[in-house]
């Protein structure tokens, strides 16, 4: 797995406590709100697990709800434990984005970055600093 998805991979948690926040939902639909965060293949087996640790944390708790079209899907929602470490996580994002907004800021009015002229990426990457400073 590449480095940059193993990052996002860690920000599933918060993520899934968001939108648990915002209203309960069951596994399935909860992937396919991921897609509003750019997980739109989010691995639904990897979102499961996670949400059964999450349940074992006390972050969140399930219960088994009848569906009218199919069968009865375990819907989870946000505990008061999910809601306060939901806080945490908020700050802690927050101190990240500032890190990342400076780091961001430097790297676009660096005069010559993203290799020799030619490569395969040199382009897209001009076009993205090109972007950024505006």
């Amino acid at each position: 797995m590449a480095g940059h998805e193993v990052e996002r991979r860690a920000l599933l948690t918060p993520v899934l406590l968001l939108l648990l926040a915002e209203r309960r939902g069951h596994g399935y639909e909860l992937v396919q709100r991921l897609g509003a965060f750019g997980w739109e293949e989010a691995e639904s087996a990897h979102v499961y697990r996670l949400l059964r640790s999450m349940e074992k944390c006390g972050e969140v708790t399930s219960q088994w709800c009848a569906s009218a079209s199919g069968p009865a899907r375990r819907v989870y929602a946000i505990t008061p434990q999910g809601a306060m470490n939901l806080a945490l996580w908020f700050v802690r994002l927050g101190e990240l984005h500032s890190t990342l907004h400076l780091f961001l800021e430097r790297y676009v009015q660096l005069e010559d970055v993203g290799g020799e002229e030619g490569s395969p990426h040199h382009s897209e990457h001009a076009d993205y600093i090109r972007r950024m400073r505006r």
